[in-house]
């Protein structure tokens, strides 16, 4: 998962510098001797007041983004929490009665990358080696404004957090609870991804207007408070299920095993089967895996999600190439569990 945030916080300082200034149009310099950045730390953009990357390739853009690549590999994860809260309340006359109904929509993003952090990556110096015909460029990102970009995007979290953790303690019915906990547990991650961002750029933490200790393990509490019973039929049932236990306990959720039938404030249900794969190659023995999961809302036993998932593996050994293709099978489910519980809880 942290390879691919860095991928997408790599994607993202390509498009924000794009749109850089004068320094990143400016063309590359091939007088003179070699430059001292192109190997270590430059005099100009000094390290104790500036992320910097160093990029080299046989063209000079893609030097350039190779640089701007760099600068984002010195964070581990960067990752804003955009919340919007919609709020309406409509009444509506029916026979003669009112009616209030009140509806709130949150739309809750939690993406890699901090564009106004990033966009403040510049190419600084370029340099072309004749002899080699190789060029280099060095991107610096001034830790300051950075600093403060964090800042201001931890102190918005924060009044989020407090908005959740009130709702949180306020709600009665456990899946109101449930709801304020994955939003309140999603802002809490996106706070110390933030500080450990602080971290990289010679900062300490900032206080917060919350008790992140206090407020996590509410949100735990009430996410482990509701009943969720998995029920996982044929082959590669044992698999499968370990596969969804686990995307739900990446949601915060605990989860027990169930039989056919069996109740629960959320239920997951899954059918999977094996098959035997003929290929051209006698020496390799091939495995298919499938398997139909079926998340449902316990309180009408009405399904709010039912997805597909295969996985195919190969083995000189038919025994591994089943137990490869099980193991793929639970891999994905755990995925699309976990999304599935995100997009429920955000649905509420």
């Amino acid at each position: 998962m942290k390879n691919m945030n860095r991928l997408a916080v790599a994607a993202a300082v390509l498009a924000f510098s794009a749109c850089g200034g004068g320094a990143g149009l400016r063309k590359s310099s091939a007088d003179g001797s070699r430059p001292v950045w192109v190997e270590g730390e430059s005099p100009k953009w000094s390290r104790a007041q500036y992320v910097t990357g160093v990029g080299s390739a046989d063209d000079e853009e893609s030097a350039a983004d190779r640089a701007r690549g760099e600068i984002s590999r010195v964070f581990s994860s960067n990752v804003s929490v955009d919340t919007t809260v919609d709020e309406s309340e409509t009444n509506v006359n029916s026979g003669g009665k009112t009616a209030s109904s009140f509806s709130q929509q949150v739309a809750q993003s939690v993406r890699t990358a901090s564009k106004k952090m990033l966009e403040g990556v510049e190419i600084v110096e370029r340099w072309k080696d004749s002899a080699a015909s190789r060029y280099y460029a060095l991107a610096t990102l001034s830790k300051s404004k950075a600093m403060a970009a964090v800042a201001e995007k931890t102190q918005a979290l924060d009044a989020d957090a407090l908005q959740w953790k009130t709702k949180l303690d306020a709600a009665g019915d456990k899946f109101e609870r449930a709801k304020a906990g994955a939003k309140l547990a999603a802002l809490l991650k996106g706070r110390l991804d933030l500080e450990n961002d602080r971290r990289v750029l010679g900062g300490g933490p900032l206080p917060s207007t919350v008790d992140v200790s206090a407020a996590k393990a509410a949100a735990a509490k009430a996410l482990e408070a509701l009943d969720v019973v998995v029920i996982a039929t044929g082959d590669h049932a044992e698999e499968v299920e370990t596969g969804i236990v686990t995307g739900l306990v990446a949601s915060g959720l605990m989860a027990k095993r169930g039989n056919p039938g069996d109740k629960g404030d959320l239920i997951v249900e899954s059918q999977s089967a094996a098959q035997t794969i003929e290929g051209g190659d006698k020496s390799w023995k091939w495995s298919r895996g499938t398997a139909t999961v079926t998340l449902k809302d316990g309180r009408e036993d009405k399904a709010f999600s039912r997805f597909d998932v295969s996985d195919r593996q190969a083995s000189a050994d038919a025994g591994e190439a089943r137990r490869r293709a099980a193991a793929g099978l639970a891999k994905k489910a755990a995925e699309k569990v976990s999304a599935a519980i995100t997009d429920f809880f955000q649905n509420q």
